[in-house]
């Protein structure tokens, strides 16, 4: 995405807007960051000379209706010092304290494989400060890694995943077969409306994963992260973090395994038109999660695997400007092949 800037006056921030955020949301959640209690924790963060107003820059780095993503960086006499900043607009101080639980769990700036570490709640502001990682998103090496470096950040993704499945405590909401269900059904009303090839494709996919809905009792839930994805891990030397862990619940680990497959798969299906692309990387991905993944962890996959592939039809046909109908009928096959 492109980048367009919003020049700063003296002791205002200057703030960078990524294309196609709603500039009227930005302009919200970033005003949150021009209040006092904010520059108060920067200024514990990151000391500077006492009496001399210092440089603030913003960068947007993700934005949602119900929450925004920033790079804040303070000027210093050591230089720029940077801190993730995630403005929320409701409380969610519950996801600090769940970051601080996964971190005393193995997970922290010392580990191999880790999340960021939060650093503060301000509970007034409903902002979220955090550790910013340095390093390269496993999506861009995607992108243009060669094989072997693909290959390499696959298996990276996979370890990481298989350990935070088994030494994460469980936290938050439980989401269970039957929720999925409940939202494949949704998923599948609006595209069977639309009519046609999609129509038919949609009802046979979800009469397939309705056939192949897991008992609740045999669903061994653990920690989840929620939107497990090449987008949210960065790789920083050695070691493999992964962040965005807003949408954290206890559910079937199968389900963020899906959720990985398909957003790679889909991955090749923008950058190489063939969902294929990546096959060799979701093989690595998969054997390295099996190896530290307990017994039968992927025992309901083709489920997690139909309903996903289902709710990405859905945003393809109705969440996409303008719709891709082609997108959506790709998603339905995979899905009627994968499940």
């Amino acid at each position: 995405m492109g980048i367009g800037a919003l020049p700063g006056a003296e002791g205002v921030p200057s703030i960078m807007i990524t294309e196609g955020l709603n500039p009227k949301d930005v302009a919200r959640f970033s005003a949150v960051l021009d209040r006092e209690e904010f520059h108060a924790q920067l200024d514990r963060m990151f000391p500077g000379p006492r009496g001399h107003s210092r440089e603030f820059r913003l960068d947007v780095l993700k934005g949602h209706r119900d929450r925004c993503t920033f790079d804040s960086a303070v000027e210093t006499e050591k230089g720029w010092q940077s801190v993730i900043a995630k403005v929320y607009a409701a409380d969610r101080s519950d996801v600090f304290r769940m970051m601080s639980a996964v971190v005393d769990a193995g997970f922290g700036p010392q580990d191999e494989f880790a999340i960021p570490r939060p650093l503060a709640y301000l509970t007034s502001l409903n902002v979220l400060m955090e550790e910013k990682v340095e390093g390269t998103q496993a999506m861009k090496i995607f992108q243009t890694g060669d094989h072997d470096e693909q290959v390499d950040t696959a298996r990276r993704c996979g370890t990481w995943l298989a350990r935070f499945h088994a030494r994460a405590p469980g936290q938050g909401r439980t989401t269970g077969p039957e929720d999925m269900l409940a939202k494949c059904r949704l998923w599948a009303t609006p595209i069977r409306e639309f009519g046609g090839p999609l129509a038919q494709k949609a009802d046979t996919l979800l009469r397939k994963v309705e056939s192949c809905v897991p008992p609740m009792d045999t669903v061994e839930a653990c920690a989840g992260h929620g939107s497990y994805m090449p987008e949210h891990v960065i790789l920083s030397g050695r070691r493999t973090v992964t962040i965005d862990l807003d949408e954290y619940d206890i559910a079937d680990p199968a389900r963020d395994v899906a959720w990985f497959i398909i957003s790679l798969e889909r991955l090749g299906l923008k950058h190489r038109a063939s969902l294929r692309a990546h096959d060799p990387a979701i093989e690595a991905f998969l054997d390295a999660y099996a190896q530290g993944a307990r017994e039968n962890a992927l025992a309901h996959l083709p489920f997690h695997m139909g309903a996903e592939c289902l709710h990405r039809a859905h945003r393809d046909l109705h969440k996409r400007i303008p719709p891709l109908p082609e997108w959506t009928e790709i998603m339905l096959d995979e899905g009627l092949r994968s499940s």
